[in-house]
């Protein structure tokens, strides 16, 4: 039973990812996975049998979530985009009170303001890279791209996609993961993965270093992460025009959204027990 709720925090992982403004790491970090996920990658030569099981009950799920949904988010984000949006915006909200536990735990309150606000601004000011587009025609892009994906990975509350969509990349990078779904592997294929799997662990390093020695703070600041991430899909959504039907629907997708990550976290905590 573990496993089928893991299976089922990666699959709605998978689908978070491929939507443009949702962090797949901050929907990990909701359902209480993310902490042991970066420790994982951080130590790739002292995995364990336990490690392996964890990721590929996960991973298993979000390659799922990506390819069963993507086409079916894609028409969902077009059709109902309000009600879609509300959704995941609820499914991220339903993990902020465990955030909140495990900050309440140490004091030094000015402290986690002052990294609250720092964080928050970072992403809700600073993400927002308008007007950039990367022109690289060899094989260093591909590698750029997959720094790219792992900072988008594994930081939260940053949004892969929207980051790629910004740059004008966001067509290659589905070129990559075509590729890859038909196991057409080139150099370029090769130039990707190199760069994701360097980036990945040495930011996993530093983000257990930060959960190990300031865990407090560390969730602080995914706080403003998830908080910031929230505020930024929110306000996207009600930029576009919606009926007073959608408007209700997507309220009660978004208590249902958190209903749902409370139950599965607390599931999850008890088959863990």
């Amino acid at each position: 039973m573990k496993y089928l709720i893991l299976l089922c925090k990666g699959f709605i992982i998978g689908i978070a990812k491929i939507i443009p403004g949702v962090s797949g790491a901050i929907m990990a970090m909701s359902f209480g996975v993310y902490e042991r996920l970066v420790s994982i990658m951080s130590r790739p030569t002292k995995i364990r049998f336990l490690d392996i099981v964890f990721i590929f009950f996960l991973g298993i799920g979000a390659a799922l979530g990506i390819g069963l949904f993507s086409k079916g988010v894609k028409w969902c984000l077009n059709a109902f985009y309000f009600p879609t949006i509300l959704l995941f915006s609820g499914l991220i909200s339903g993990g902020l009170s465990d955030i909140l536990l495990e900050i309440k735990k140490d004091k030094f309150y000015m402290t986690k303001i002052l990294v609250f606000i720092i964080c928050f601004s970072l992403i809700y000011y600073l993400i927002d890279i308008r007007g950039i587009n990367i022109q690289l025609k060899n094989n260093f892009l591909f590698f750029l791209l997959g720094i790219i994906e792992a900072f988008t990975t594994v930081i939260p509350g940053i949004s892969g996609t929207a980051i790629f969509m910004a740059l004008g990349l966001y067509e290659k990078l589905l070129n990559i993961f075509e590729k890859v779904s038909c196991f057409n592997f080139d150099i370029t294929i090769f130039m990707f993965f190199l760069g994701f799997i360097i980036s990945t662990i040495v930011i996993s390093k530093v983000i257990t270093y930060l959960f190990n020695k300031y865990k407090s703070f560390a969730y602080t600041g995914v706080l403003a992460f998830m908080i910031s991430s929230l505020l930024i899909m929110m306000k996207k959504a009600f930029s576009f025009n919606f009926s007073i039907f959608e408007f209700f629907i997507g309220i009660i997708l978004f208590i249902i959204g958190a209903l749902a990550t409370k139950k599965i976290n607390n599931l999850f905590s008890k088959f863990s027990n």
